[in-house]
């Protein structure tokens, strides 16, 4: 059994590397063995710093994983929700977007100029989690 002290500072290492989601940071909290009522005021103090903001989460992972392998929006939704974001937050988050123009440039980051036929970029599209009325939007 841990105290607050030693949990908060668990949690403020964990969140050195990168922003994490409050399931995240529970998930750790528990893994290095700190009860329940610990985790909570950790959880709080976290949130009161503004150093922990499930929202503001998910609309950097998007952000960023956008930026380095443009993904769709079903994939997203799969990774957010393994990051323990709610449904409510992912759905405003993916609202703003929009999957064609983030097709074009999967595409175009994959295959450059070379002359791939429909069936393989097709393919590669719909692995990325874009719906199959933007691959045929894009590829047609």
């Amino acid at each position: 059994m841990k105290k607050t002290k030693d949990a908060l500072s668990t949690a403020l290492h964990f969140l050195k590397f990168r922003p994490r989601s409050v399931f995240e940071v529970e998930q750790k909290l528990k893994q290095k063995g700190v009860i329940k009522s610990e985790i909570e005021k950790v959880i709080s103090v976290l949130k009161k710093n503004n150093l922990l903001d499930d929202l503001e989460f998910a609309k950097m992972w998007v952000r960023d994983r956008n930026l380095l392998k443009p993904t769709g929006s079903y994939v997203l939704k799969m990774e957010l929700r393994k990051l323990g974001i709610a449904d409510g937050i992912i759905e405003e988050v993916l609202m703003a977007q929009t999957d064609e123009p983030l097709a074009r440039k999967a595409l175009e980051m994959k295959y450059r100029e070379r002359n791939i036929d429909y069936h393989k970029k097709a393919a590669f599209l719909q692995r990325r989690g874009f719906s199959t009325d933007v691959i045929y939007k894009i590829l047609k």
